[in-house]
């Protein structure tokens, strides 16, 4: 029965998002949000006339598009991991990563502190739905016969990675920024290069009891390059003045260090260094990816 109801759960935190999520205040103006209009980046239209030099709209999509992305991303993984009856635990680890991405993005700040936000029917209804989808997912999980989770560095890894990736990685006085706000399904080579990591993580995480060789490079190569520029960005925050660095970063650079170490320690239990060429591969993906980002 549980196995049943789980995909139905997925399906009705999927359909939240056509709902209303947020209603947004600011003076005279305001603005209804659905999970659409944060998913497919589509400013709504605002009611009234907001101050001089903010959109109401624009400020909301910025800023809860990725994380909305995220987290319907994750609810269509948990359904097809769901229907197709994968094993392993993707279908609870998806609704797990879904709602922690509606929970992050309800408590992140950032338009709350220069409008009135209040969440709607939408948002409620995809975190409540995603919350029960992903505790049947892990009961169905536990009954069966789940795989042992050691080797625990890559499980540690994908979950510093995933959480970081979600967490704030900056504050100023009024924006709030996360690596996950790079997710754009208008633009998706703006976000790749954050992607890449967390690619390879959950790689590594599903092939954690047989890497290949040409894996285990690729995955030293993407996770080098992401690594410099994280740790070149925790760097930068921790000079600035007027921006609080946020947990983010650290979490992330966590990720990748045990990530890379954990499979170049693998390939020297089996007495081999990474594949150069899938290195190289990794390294120059990584970087075409960050050329391509905003950010390069």
């Amino acid at each position: 029965m549980i196995r049943r109801l789980t995909p139905l759960a997925f399906v009705l935190a999927l359909f939240a998002f056509a709902l209303p999520f947020a209603t947004v205040s600011c003076d005279d103006a305001q603005v209804e949000a659905s999970g659409a209009d944060l998913v497919l980046r589509t400013p709504p239209e605002t009611e009234g006339r907001a101050p001089e030099g903010i959109e109401l709209g624009e400020l909301i999509v910025a800023s809860g598009g990725g994380l909305a992305t995220a987290a319907f991303l994750a609810f269509a993984l948990g359904l097809l991991a769901s229907a197709r009856m994968w094993q392993s635990g993707w279908a609870p680890l998806a609704g797990a990563v879904g709602v922690a991405a509606l929970v992050f993005l309800k408590t992140r700040g950032g338009p709350e502190d220069i409008a009135e936000v209040d969440t709607q029917i939408g948002a409620f209804l995809a975190t409540g739905a995603g919350a029960a989808a992903a505790l049947a997912a892990a009961a169905v999980w536990l009954r069966g016969d789940r795989p042992p989770l050691r080797p625990l560095a890559p499980v540690i890894a994908a979950g510093l990675l995933l959480f970081g990736y979600l967490f704030p990685s900056e504050r100023s006085p009024l924006v709030v920024v996360a690596y996950a706000d790079t997710l754009n399904l208008r633009r998706p080579w703006d976000g790749v290069f954050w992607l890449l990591p967390i690619v390879v993580g959950i790689l590594l995480l599903a092939r954690r009891h047989g890497v290949s060789h040409n894996l285990a490079g690729f995955a030293v190569g993407v996770l080098a390059v992401a690594g410099a520029d994280v740790a070149d960005e925790i760097w930068g925050l921790v000079r600035e003045n007027d921006v609080q660095p946020g947990i983010g970063p650290p979490l992330f650079l966590a990720g990748i260090v045990t990530a890379g170490a954990w499979a170049i320690t693998n390939e020297w239990r089996a007495l081999r260094r990474p594949a150069l060429l899938p290195l190289a591969a990794g390294a120059g993906v990584t970087l075409a990816a960050w050329l391509a980002s905003p950010a390069g």
